[in-house]
């Protein structure tokens, strides 16, 4: 089990497929796909929305269809990095993953520090 401290943590070891499994130990999904942190990429002042692939245009590829998610958690997330799972079962659909909400990598499972209904969709 490798387990990382700091501003990247353990998402730098994520890669798509991999399981994932919450806090409680139950499968959410697996792995869609991962986003590294961009601390520049939107701070909510001081950058212009219509530049030519700026932050709005980033945030609207990276969480198209997926309305209920505001636009603030939206930016949250690609300011801090988020790892995107295609949840089975009861959590069907994406939920998206903080990257300080992942608690380790071991092997092909990313576990969480928090359960599935905590992640934001």
């Amino acid at each position: 089990m490798t387990e990382f401290t700091g501003p990247t943590g353990p998402i730098r070891e994520v890669t798509e497929g991999m399981t994932v499994i919450d806090a409680g130990g139950e499968t959410v999904g697996t792995v869609d796909e991962v986003h590294m942190a961009d601390a520049g990429a939107v701070t909510g002042t001081g950058q212009s929305p219509d530049q030519p692939g700026g932050p709005v245009v980033w945030i609207a590829e990276a969480f198209r269809g997926d309305s209920e998610m505001t636009q603030q958690a939206q930016e949250r997330l690609v300011r801090l990095g988020y790892v995107r799972i295609d949840a089975s079962g009861l959590f069907s659909g994406h939920r998206y993953v903080e990257a300080d909400q992942i608690a380790a990598v071991d092997g092909n499972q990313v576990r969480l520090s928090v359960v599935a209904d905590q992640l934001l969709r």
